[in-house]
């Protein structure tokens, strides 16, 4: 039996590695994931699971890093340079994005042109209007592993357009479905979008930071303020309470280590769970991050443990836990090493 440090080093190579290639006559259980936002934007994903861990990973039919073959009945085995890296295997469906929750993205492409992000690339250009977006979750909603929803956007025109669409999807969901947990993921520049997000049903929230310094945000997001994000996360959390609010830092941008604690220590203090997510460079943003920051190293899955353990000692320090949350990226888990869910 593998150790609990070899299945979470398993987990960060797989989601290090890159691409898993799925043969084109293999015939998948169930259709593929094909986000609009996040790391895998705009490129097809799937699910795997593993001695009860789950990474969601890019696929291609032309090839890749890693290799999927069968291995029985709704089982198989992945392989890197042809020796098997994780056996015994099993698929898992997502409904809209993530496994259990309904992860929509209202607003399809974004004017704020972070680097990193591939929205822009990603091919969904036109909003989702808010009745299809409530037909989507409700649809997904009758399904027996519905827990969540969680709604974000990219700013298609304002950021005061994008809260009140997401408010009013909110509002919308929470008539619907008027216990369930509701996630919300926006850009926010004044504290009275948090109290509409909030007083529309919201339950939990997620404002990025994005960067661990502020010279690093300032070179990837120059469209946005870092001093306002980080008010903005004050806020969030004098709003929806300790516990009920995160903040992705994305990690691979050319920061340290030191950098990355730090600034999970500063969002722990404020109360907010730090998500660490690991940058992922591709064809979409590679030369704008070329241009941002000059050349990077990819983050290896050596960094990706000793940084999952960093946050999940900041976390403990700080009375903080992943579990308190419902919605969003921790309950997921698939693109992150996520401290007490995978460790």
């Amino acid at each position: 039996m593998e150790t609990k440090e070899a299945l979470l080093g398993l987990k960060a190579e797989l989601l290090s590695s890159g691409t898993l290639h799925v043969p084109e006559g293999m015939k998948l259980p169930f259709p593929t994931s094909k986000s609009s936002a996040g790391p895998g934007a705009g490129r097809e994903s799937i699910v795997v699971c593993f001695s009860g861990l789950r990474a969601k990973i890019p696929i291609s039919h032309a090839g890749g890093e890693l290799e999927m073959v069968e291995a029985g009945t709704g089982r198989y085995s992945i392989l890197k340079g042809g020796k098997i890296l994780a056996d015994d295997v099993t698929l898992l469906p997502t409904l809209c994005h993530a496994p259990g929750q309904a992860f929509v993205s209202l607003g399809r492409s974004c004017n704020m042109k972070c680097a990193f992000c591939t929205i822009n690339e990603a091919g969904a250009k036109d909003e989702l209007s808010l009745e299809d977006a409530l037909g989507i979750i409700l649809a997904a909603s009758k399904h027996d592993d519905f827990k969540s929803v969680a709604l974000t956007s990219g700013v298609q025109t304002t950021v005061d357009n994008q809260i009140d669409r997401l408010a009013s999807l909110t509002s919308m969901v929470r008539e619907k479905l008027p216990s369930v947990p509701i996630g919300v993921e926006p850009l926010i520049t004044k504290k009275e979008q948090i109290s509409k997000l909030r007083k529309a049903g919201a339950t939990e929230i997620k404002v990025n930071l994005e960067a661990a310094t502020q010279g690093i945000f300032e070179k990837v997001c120059p469209n946005r303020d870092c001093e306002t994000t980080i008010k903005a996360i004050h806020w969030a959390v004098h709003e929806f309470g300790k516990g009920a609010a995160t903040s992705n830092i994305i990690v691979g941008l050319g920061e340290t280590d030191g950098e990355v604690k730090t600034s999970l220590e500063m969002l722990a203090e404020i109360g907010a769970v730090g998500n660490l997510r690991a940058l992922r460079i591709n064809s979409m943003n590679q030369e704008r991050l070329r241009i941002a920051l000059g050349e990077l190293e990819p983050v290896s899955k050596e960094r990706l443990v000793r940084l999952a353990k960093i946050h999940g000692d900041v976390l403990k320090e700080h009375g903080l836990s992943t579990k308190s949350f419902k919605t969003m990226c921790f309950p997921c888990s698939c693109c992150d090493l996520v401290p007490e869910v995978d460790f």
